[in-house]
């Protein structure tokens, strides 16, 4: 699980690195060739579940065009630790 969110962060890094924006999707992620495909969330098995936290305008990159800060998983669940996986 944490291994996705991982490469879905670094990935996001990465483009708004190259591109001087924030992604506005994660299927901008493989429009660009940074992802083969949207992961799947491991703990609710769909790529369709991630929860998006989008920047604030007055903090992004671009201001004009905020996009996705972070990502987390779509799940309500608990983990064998006690955390919740969307606060991971």
């Amino acid at each position: 699980m944490r291994s996705h969110l991982f490469t879905l962060r670094t990935v996001i890094d990465e483009y708004t690195y190259d591109k001087h924006k924030a992604p506005q999707s994660l299927q901008d992620l493989v429009t660009e060739g940074y992802l083969r495909a949207i992961p799947t969330d491991p703990i609710t098995k769909s790529a369709d579940s991630w929860r998006i936290l989008m920047e604030e305008p007055r903090k992004s990159v671009d201001p004009a065009s905020p996009g996705i800060l972070d990502v987390h998983s779509g799940s309500d669940g608990m983990s064998k630790a006690g955390t919740l996986y969307s606060a991971w």
